[in-house]
């Protein structure tokens, strides 16, 4: 439960970010969000910690992000 509720955190954190970008935002940079203090380590893990796992999590929302 708790993992799940971290996962969808960071989904929601990344809608946020591209929702308030003008352009479109690579995986590498979107990534680089992950150092952020507003990105908690719990959302750091659910969503892999890395590009790779990022794609992963976001892969899950075929409707919302397009990769």
């Amino acid at each position: 439960k708790m993992a799940e509720e971290a996962s969808q955190k960071s989904m929601l954190y990344f809608l946020e970010v591209l929702m308030n970008s003008n352009k479109p935002i690579t995986l590498t940079q979107l990534a680089g969000h992950f150092g952020r203090r507003s990105f908690s380590n719990e959302m750091r893990i659910a969503a892999g910690g890395n590009e790779l796992g990022l794609r992963n999590l976001l892969s899950r929302y075929p409707s919302i992000f397009s990769i």
